[in-house]
């Protein structure tokens, strides 16, 4: 590069900082929040014989409590009809997973809740807790899915450690979810009946690892029943032809979260010195919503020692709205585990917020899930644009964005991915849509040195109509390699006039941005320059808020955004 062009690119770089603090504004850095969806909803069947209680809080049968005498109760004794499914869920001959339970078998009821139509004529069922359960089915009556499409995605629901799906306020959440056209299916995880203990202190943390084989057996069926949950709607005729087995998306709430994660291949910890193993690795999950996850404590991770277990996880995505001021599930430790993901991922805080659900921080719940759960479970490209552009809800608490990467989706048609490279000793990055180069790089060997950060965009190819055709630039200062890409003519003829730049090829294609702002169905590629570090000049360009920020207290210049792509 020229002595004249970095002064040019630090001056446009001035230029674009300057307008990025007059009209930085995200057309979707912050979104209003999701209200009710438009379908009424039903549910089936928990038709109960509440005078077996003797008088008791039904939700101790709900949370398979013990009683006084411990003896077991689960709300199987309550059930009045044999229309609620009842799964029989096995544990394996695995003593480091199961414990004591191992070769057993477990009961665990099940509550699904569906869109339905308005003239759904099934009452409402009310609980002794003051809650109703919509349009509830009885003995005999089937489920009554609404007609609006043939088939519709599926929600798994995992409620917190001791809870139940009908206890609290999760029939509200049931009724949103499935509002906005989700069957959304959740098991009674009952966890009492195998440890009865809390996590809400230090204490309850202690008694958990002093029962660690209880402990460990109690996390690791959670996902068993999760995954029991869905082939049992997709074994079960009445739900089979009615539910898309390719859009399936789990929501979790506290303990529930780690129960998900678990299902999707992390490993849990099964030891006091934290070695950890994997339950299962269910690959029908597409994505992972989860609120207060509780990945364990800072002595003792849910996912082995440093949160290792969770590379073991498929390539899931994973949404951890978690709050600042949770000391049942602490934020250093979700932020630990979510760090380690190289799958697309968003770590929300909430800031003040604690343990339980926060009514204030409703919207910004269930708006973060449904986008996201859109983008990456139903292929909403809209949705992915949108959720990799979100920074903050509108109204309710202060959320704010911590961690993101937001992978591009499968490519159609002309759309290529092009994959971001990072060479160690050089500390720089290339990049390439094209399949013979990154099979090379892939390979190191005509070119060692370089690996995938898995930082990702996605443009057109080179060939296509779309877009503004970028040009690539090669130079070698001080035997250092560097690449240069634009679609800004300027930028482009100045270095095709500069001896020390050599023209490669035209790399991809993609949209230029208006004011720093893509259109609502793309997605935003900012590039960053390492100020010449090294006596070379290179460049990122990243769709990752977070890791720009990283790159820029690493002394990198956030130049602004460059590219609008296809999500």
């Amino acid at each position: 590069m020229s002595s004249r062009f970095p002064r040019v690119a630090a001056a446009a770089a001035l230029v674009l900082v300057v307008m990025a603090s007059e009209l930085r504004a995200d057309s979707l850095a912050t979104v209003p929040p999701v209200g009710p969806g438009p379908y009424p909803v039903g549910c089936t069947s928990v038709e109960q014989d509440f005078s077996r209680t003797g008088g008791q809080n039904a939700e101790a049968w709900w949370e398979g409590q013990p009683a006084s005498n411990f003896s077991s109760r689960y709300i199987t004794d309550l059930l009045s009809t044999a229309w609620t499914p009842v799964l029989t869920i096995a544990m394996g001959d695995d003593t480091e997973l199961y414990g004591p339970y191992a070769n057993t078998s477990i009961p665990v009821a099940l509550i699904v809740c569906y869109p339905t139509d308005a003239n759904n004529p099934y009452a409402d069922y009310a609980l002794p807790t003051g809650s109703t359960i919509p349009h509830m089915q009885r003995t005999g009556q089937p489920p009554l899915i609404a007609s609006a499409r043939s088939r519709w995605p599926v929600l798994l629901f995992s409620h917190g450690l001791g809870g139940s799906p009908i206890s609290g306020d999760h029939i509200e959440v049931f009724k949103l979810f499935a509002s906005h056209g989700f069957v959304v299916a959740a098991p009674f995880h009952g966890d009492p009946r195998i440890v009865d203990v809390r996590l809400d202190n230090g204490g309850d943390l202690l008694i958990a690892i002093l029962n660690i084989p209880k402990y460990t057996a109690m996390q690791a069926v959670r996902p068993l029943a999760l995954a029991g949950a869905l082939d049992y709607l997709l074994g079960a005729p009445e739900w089979a032809d009615r539910i898309d087995a390719n859009a399936i998306a789990g929501f979790g709430a506290s303990l529930g979260a780690e129960s998900l994660m678990l299902q999707a291949g992390a490993q849990v910890t099964t030891s006091i010195g934290l070695a950890s193993k994997q339950v299962m690795a269910d690959t029908r999950l597409r994505a992972i919503a989860t609120y207060v996850p509780y990945f364990g404590q800072s002595i003792f991770p849910a996912f082995g020692r440093d949160q290792t277990g969770v590379d073991a996880m498929l390539p899931v995505p994973v949404l951890a709205i978690a709050g600042t001021a949770d000391t049942t599930a602490p934020f250093a430790t979700t932020e630990d585990a979510i760090e380690r993901l190289r799958q697309s991922r968003i770590l929300v805080a909430l800031e003040g917020v604690q343990h339980g659900f926060d009514v204030a921080t409703t919207g910004d719940i269930f708006t973060w899930t449904l986008n996201f759960i859109a983008a990456h479970a139903l292929d909403d490209r809209l949705a992915r644009a949108k959720i990799q552009r979100m920074e903050r809800v509108a109204g309710g608490g202060d959320d704010r964005r911590v961690i993101d990467y937001t992978a591009p989706a499968p490519p159609i048609g002309n759309e290529r991915i092009v994959v971001e490279f990072q060479n160690d000793a050089l500390a720089h990055f290339f990049y390439t849509a094209d399949p013979d180069e990154i099979a090379m790089l892939d390979a190191g060997v005509i070119v060692p040195g370089w690996r995938r950060t898995g930082f990702d965009f996605k443009a057109w190819d080179r060939f296509d109509a779309n877009g503004i055709s970028s040009c690539r630039f090669f130079t070698n200062r001080s035997g250092v390699y560097s690449h240069f890409y634009s679609i800004n003519g300027i930028e482009c003829g100045i270095l095709l006039a500069d001896p020390l730049w050599r023209f490669e090829t035209n790399a991809f294609r993609a949209d230029p941005p208006f004011a720093e702002d893509c259109p609502p169905n793309r997605m935003r590629v900012t590039r960053i320059y390492n100020r010449f570090a090294g006596g070379a000049p290179n460049h990122r360009f990243l769709t990752s808020g977070s890791e720009i920020a990283h790159m820029a207290s690493e002394n990198w210049l956030v130049e602004g955004t460059v590219f609008c792509t296809p999500p």
